[in-house]
């Protein structure tokens, strides 16, 4: 069988580093997007890939008590699939700025495929000073096995 292009969604919650968003001590959703799966065919509901990229700019302001850490988490209709968390540390004295680029994968059950649209969600959190600039999310599904 070959590979069946299903669906490709982005989210773009801002196209520039200002006003960027805090995140001290809450996670902010900047990533939603629905991928349509009512078009696979049948056979194929269990052979559904999807690739997930995402991009922000971060910047984490020093901390002396506690390191920075800043932690992304991606979910599939609310199940977490992913997470990976930005270090931080105590001894950084200025604003560190970095550029995150996140690539998750996701093989999703066939009950999900099946809905028509499976909800993939990134948030962005912290425990202490750090901030989103530009950011956005997008995904891609296919089926098959060609």
């Amino acid at each position: 069988m070959s590979i069946q292009f299903l669906d490709m969604r982005i989210s773009q919650d801002s196209t520039t580093d200002s006003p960027g968003v805090d995140l001290v001590r809450y996670s902010y959703m900047f990533g939603d997007i629905g991928l349509q799966t009512g078009s696979v065919t049948p056979g194929n509901e269990n052979l559904v890939r999807v690739t997930l990229n995402a991009y922000a700019r971060l910047s984490v302001l020093p901390s002396v008590i506690y390191p920075n850490d800043v932690t992304f988490n991606i979910y599939r209709n609310g199940t977490l699939i992913f997470s990976t968390v930005y270090p931080g540390s105590t001894s950084d004295t200025e604003t560190k700025y970095e550029m995150v680029g996140i690539t998750a994968v996701d093989f999703p059950p066939a009950a999900d495929v099946l809905t028509g649209q499976i909800r993939y969600t990134i948030t962005a959190g912290a425990i202490r000073n750090a901030n989103l600039g530009a950011r956005s999310f997008s995904g891609i599904a296919v089926a098959g096995n060609g």
